[in-house]
């Protein structure tokens, strides 16, 4: 295997370093393409919004169907192809003169990228083994976070020391193949499925229907994924103008506060990990939501220049994420039936992303019809609430056990 590092096997390595070149390629298009669109390509502010959703939406729906094939058939062909199928877009962007085509573009796209989390998720649980699983997916939710933080930043770097978006678009596409031929060569089982996998389920929903009922605690626990990511989803659209309008913060104090907190979450995903396999996953789920909710709760008594309460509310939420965050997935894969990991990470992510489809909505509304403060308000109350419910299914699921 190849020896170990923080007690994760060094091909597990392998596999969240795929994850991390393959978000640092979308994340380099995050800022570039609507710049693109509306700048270059003359599309209003609605049509960028429209060609966002759509690849969250798609991205969405499918992370569930490809983990699911996934199991059937194996990882490294759901993986690579997703792998390669998102790296012809930055390309075909460069092409494009009519901003609607972006619509279908985004659809493909989205499709493509749908198969990394649930793959790789699931490559990181089965191998693993049951007393790193937190470790794991500390690991690679650093890998994850690390790309996400630096992609946007690489991506308008390129751009403007280049002389165009197109550049970032290439950049992109080349580090989309890169992490597919690598995933080809980290991926060593061409097809094989699952060894536990029991070829039941010939679809997504049939498998998701089995799952849930061979284990009980499936449905609550996404239900808490969805309520805390609708929770977070309320903020979406408007932390940055309550940063402009009410905290009064400049772009470059936002810019460097996202970079600094995201490293900061990603360096410490995995000793946070590794910290909930040795003291319990539920108590680091249970003190990480906790941490969360108060942060949340701070968020809306952070106005113009009181700084320090918005420090300490960055912190908490920061350190909730990298705290439960390797935990829950932990437990969440403990819950797959035998043979389904990558179902139910695909049905975990797809959860997570009904919730910050529709909490974007809602926080808008919230904004202008009640005031700066109200999604902050109504996104305290979901993760609070999330947090309830969550301690009381793991307490129940620990005494049944």
């Amino acid at each position: 295997m190849g020896g170990r590092w923080y007690g994760i096997d060094r091909t597990l390595i392998r596999v969240a370093a795929v994850v991390g070149i393959a978000e640092l390629g979308f994340a380099t298009v995050i800022p570039l393409l609507p710049l693109f669109l509306k700048e270059r390509l003359g599309a209003s502010a609605t049509l960028v919004g429209v060609v966002v959703a759509t690849f969250a939406a798609v991205e969405t729906v499918f992370k569930t169907t490809w983990g699911s094939l996934a199991d059937r058939i194996g990882r490294r062909p759901v993986i690579v192809g997703g792998l390669l199928l998102s790296s012809v877009a930055p390309l075909l962007m460069t092409l494009l003169r009519h901003p609607w085509l972006f619509v279908p573009l985004r659809l493909v796209d989205g499709m493509g990228s749908a198969a990394l989390w649930p793959v790789a998720a699931a490559t990181m649980l089965d191998r693993a083994g049951g007393e790193r699983r937190a470790t794991a997916m500390g690991t690679l939710n650093m890998f994850f976070l690390s790309g996400l933080a630096l992609g946007p930043a690489l991506g308008l770097f390129v751009a403007g020391f280049l002389g165009g978006y197109t550049f970032g678009f290439y950049l992109a596409s080349a580090l989309l193949l890169i992490a597919a031929v690598l995933a080809i060569v980290v991926y060593r089982d061409p097809g094989a499925p699952s060894t536990a996998y029991q070829g039941a389920a010939e679809t997504s929903a049939i498998g998701f229907i089995q799952g849930v009922r061979g284990s009980p605690w499936l449905l609550p626990m996404l239900l808490v994924a969805f309520i805390q990511m609708f929770g977070v989803g309320l903020l979406a659209p408007i932390l940055v103008i309550y940063a402009h309008e009410v905290v009064q913060l400049s772009d470059q104090w936002i810019g460097t506060l996202f970079l600094i907190i995201v490293l900061a979450v990603a360096l410490a995903s995995v000793p946070a990990g590794r910290l909930a396999d040795r003291t319990g996953r539920s108590r680091s789920v249970g003190w990480g939501m906790v941490a969360a909710s108060c942060g949340m709760w701070l968020l809306p008594l952070a106005g113009k220049g009181n700084l320090p309460l918005l420090a300490v509310a960055a912190l908490l939420l920061g350190a909730s994420y990298a705290i439960s965050s390797p935990a829950w997935l932990a437990l969440m894969s403990e819950a797959a039936p035998p043979g389904s990991t990558g179902m139910v990470m695909g049905a975990s992510e797809t959860a997570q992303g009904a919730g910050l489809v529709i909490g974007p909505l809602l926080g808008g509304i919230l904004y202008d019809a009640l005031g700066p403060q109200a999604p902050f308000v109504g996104s305290a109350a979901l993760l609070s609430a999330g947090t309830i419910l969550a301690v009381t299914i793991l307490r129940r699921r620990q005494a049944s056990r």
